[in-house]
Formats: structure tokens, sequence, C-alpha cells
């Protein structure tokens, strides 16, 4: 297995486009699938929700794409795998299309979100995933067993095909939306469980041999090693998104560093240091002030040195139809994120844009 080391990018990485940056702070709002969300349900729909952005303040619309087993644009590259274009309940419509055409007169930037990345599916029953059609991309645990961790069932993300599929899906996608302004991935891409990773050609790729004691999930070297091949892998990834356009934004929302490397591989301070991140939407998700505060503060602390201004955190708003924060929760919040020296934010997800948008509006005010 050809994986990419981290020293055989560094050249690249020396010659590799300057950093797409947002005319301003990014402040932004995740759209969930239709199962979630009636965003999706007419190009009414979509018109009108965009305009409750636009009047809160808004200014980034990070619209999911890929779901398991399926996108929500129309995809000859998922087709050659499933047999089917995109997600079936949308039928002919081309919601990518319709959202680009209503959100350009509102000036808000479009950024493709592939929300479960190298993430087949989750839980059996659910939408099938791209496990059903290759089998053989199981992500592997230390005894042999598929990688299952909080019901989501994983590709190997060491695998050249799959690695393959997520970089022709993003391609895919820029070159057929001339008028998207990036693509991200995010605690699912690039992201593995740090359960996984126990094949053959992998393992001898660490430098283990037959016969030898297996590493333990938590092995330093071990741990770091698999890190550091997602991080070239980022760099293959970003290298194909900036051979399109230049100009396209690589967005990355990661969970918190370190929990993000210990349980899932996410080296993200190494990506902001190797140049590899145009912004950086790390997932601060809790529900009161205290510890949102503290976390903050130690994703700051986990931040290169001059990187912060690519930085806009990850802000819990809503799940499902039920808004979290109350409006003083979410003023504390915000104020935290400018006292801390962030420009802006994102918020998960739009279904709680409308309860807090006089907040926002407040807060976003010019």
């Amino acid at each position: 297995m050809n994986l990419f080391r981290l020293s055989s990018v560094l050249f690249a990485l020396v010659t590799a486009c300057s950093h797409a940056h947002a005319a301003e702070p990014v402040r932004g709002v995740w759209v969930a699938g239709p199962q979630h969300n009636p965003f999706w349900s007419s190009r009414d729909a979509i018109r009108a929700e965009l305009k409750t952005f636009k009047a809160a303040g808004l200014n980034s619309v990070y619209a999911v794409m890929l779901l398991p087993g399926r996108t929500l644009y129309p995809s000859a590259r998922m087709a050659q795998i499933t047999g089917v274009r995109q997600l079936e309940s949308l039928g002919e419509r081309d919601v990518m299309q319709e959202l680009l055409e209503e959100a350009e007169p509102l000036g808000l930037r479009v950024i493709a979100w592939l929300e479960f990345g190298f993430a087949s599916h989750f839980r059996p029953g659910q939408q099938p995933g791209l496990l059903q059609f290759k089998p053989e991309w199981t992500a592997r645990q230390r005894d042999g067993k598929p990688v299952v961790k909080n019901g989501f069932h994983w590709m190997n993300a060491f695998d050249p095909e799959v690695q393959q599929l997520l970089i022709d899906l993003s391609v895919e996608l820029l070159q057929r939306y001339p008028k998207l302004t990036g693509v991200q991935g995010d605690d699912r891409l690039p992201a593995l469980p740090a359960s996984a990773g126990y094949h053959p050609a992998v393992l001898q790729e660490f430098g283990w041999r037959p016969g030898q004691p297996l590493p333990a999930d938590q092995d330093p070297a071990w741990l770091q090693w698999r890190a550091d091949q997602l991080t070239a892998f980022l760099a293959r990834f970003r290298a194909a998104l900036k051979a399109v356009r230049t100009d396209a934004v690589l967005s990355l929302s990661p969970s918190p560093y370190p929990w993000a490397l210990h349980e899932y591989l996410q080296d993200w301070p190494a990506w902001m240091r190797a140049g590899l991140v145009d912004e950086l939407l790390p997932q601060l998700y809790r529900r009161d002030g205290a510890s949102y505060e503290r976390l903050l503060a130690e994703t700051k602390a986990h931040i290169p040195e001059g990187q912060q201004q690519r930085v806009f955190p990850g802000l819990l708003l809503a799940l499902g139809p039920n808004t979290i924060p109350s409006p003083s929760l979410l003023q504390q919040w915000l104020t935290a994120n400018r006292t801390a020296g962030f420009a802006g934010e994102v918020l998960f997800h739009s279904t709680g844009v409308a309860d807090r948008a006089a907040v926002l509006k407040q807060a976003y005010k010019p």
C-alpha cells in the first residue's frame, strides 16, 4: 500500500498555493441533511432560510453534500459505486445549484460539507453506506473486527481507493459548481478511530512484521504514525482541490485537541503548521458557559503562532428542531470568542438560527 509519508510532501508544501481567505470573518452555519432539516424541501424553502441567515448577520453556509452512500448533488463518481447519482428523495432537483443561485445575490459563501467523510454509515437500518457496496473497505480493529465507534461504521482511511473517492467527490463538486467557495471535512475527514488501522499492509508500512505483537491502540509511536498518514493524505487532498481552483477554500472542522488526536487521529495543530488549512472550525460543542470558556482557552493554546485568524469556533446551536442555548448563553459564548480574539464562529446547525436571530443580529451589527 503506497501511503504518503510526511517527509515526502514537505517539498510540495513549500510550493503550495497561497491560502484562500474569506473577505471578512467567518460567521457561518451548518445545514444538515433532509432528515434533520426542512431547508432542502423546496427552492422556496432554501430562499427563505438564506434570507433568515443573511438578516441574522451570517455570511457562510456549510451545506451537507455527503451522507451514507449518497450525495446531495448529481454525482457520476458516486453512481459508479452505488448505481445512484444522488439522494432519491431529491428527485431530479439539483439542490446545490439552487442553493448557489439563491446565495449569490445575498453575498453568502457556500461550502460543500462532506459530512460522513471516512465513515460509511450510522447504525444498521439507517441509510445503506458505502460498505454495503465495498465490504473490502471495512476498517479493522486489533482483533480483526469491523471498527464501529459511537454507532458509526468506518472505512479504512488508509486504503488508497477510499482516499481517492473522497478526493474525486471533492474535485467533482468544484468542477461542477464554479461558484462553490470550497469544500469542508469535519470530525470524520480526515479522521479514523484510534482503534482502527490493523490491516497487514498498513501495519507493515509502520514497521510491524508477522509474528510480532500488534501495537496497542494508544501506543504513542503507532498513534502518531497513523495520524501522520492522515496528515499526508490531507496534503494530497488539498493539492487536488487547488489544482482545480487555486482560490478554493479548504475548510476543516475537527474535534477539540488533544482529544481529536487520541480518539480520531486528527492532529490539527500539525495540519496548521504544515500550511494545509484555509480555515479551521473546531467543534467546541458545550451546553454551558464555564465549560465552553475552558475549552475555548484550551483550544487557543494549541493554535500555532500566527494562525488564529484562520480559526472560527464551532458552537452548538440546535439538535434537530431543538435550540440548545438560551439567548443569554449564546451571547456569553459570542462574547467569550471576541474576548479571546476570535473574530467569528460557525453554528451547528441551522434550525436554531431563526430562534436566536435577534442575538446574532445584535452581535454582528456593523
